[in-house]
């Protein structure tokens, strides 16, 4: 019985941090633009399009906003600290290492899956034609310095083609 209860310690860990992650790409992974590829001839009913050139390119870290992985990793963070600190002490000092250990588990956790939802993304400036210019953040990084765009405004997103 004592092998199978420091086995299933052991095992619940990485089970519930394997359970925690979360490989799903944030909204604009992919770019916000959701259409067909390039070259196929289709009707748009964009809100608007302006054209201009990129004058700088810096890459950003985002943050997913799924608060889902932060609560997911702060409990499976608090129940390993409390069965890790279960096994500490005698009496009381055993319950009070059980707490300490389901509040210091749920801190790590906590910070572990915040920090597991970052992905890298890019912040275009674009010159418009206009005279006035526009910064858009989009993963895509198929576009260079230099190069001519366009400004797609539908709805409430903003991308570069």
């Amino acid at each position: 019985m004592e092998v199978q209860m420091r086995f299933f310690l052991l095992v619940l860990p990485a089970a519930l941090s394997v359970a925690a992650c979360n490989p799903t790409p944030g909204p604009y992974a992919t770019g916000p633009y959701n259409g067909p590829a390039p070259g196929t001839r289709t009707t748009y009913n964009y809100e608007s399009v302006e054209y201009g050139r990129i004058v700088a390119m810096q890459p950003v870290t985002m943050r997913r906003t799924s608060d889902g992985d932060q609560i997911v990793g702060a409990v499976t963070g608090g129940l390993v600290g409390a069965v890790i600190g279960h096994q500490l002490g005698s009496g009381k000092g055993k319950d009070v290492m059980t707490g300490v250990g389901a509040i210091a588990g749920t801190i790590v956790g906590s910070n572990i899956a915040s920090q597991g939802g970052t992905y890298t993304s890019y912040a275009w400036t674009v010159r418009l034609d206009n005279g006035g210019s526009i910064t858009v953040i989009q993963m895509s990084n198929q576009f260079r310095v230099g190069d001519r765009v366009s400004v797609v405004r539908s709805g409430n997103q903003v991308y570069l083609r």
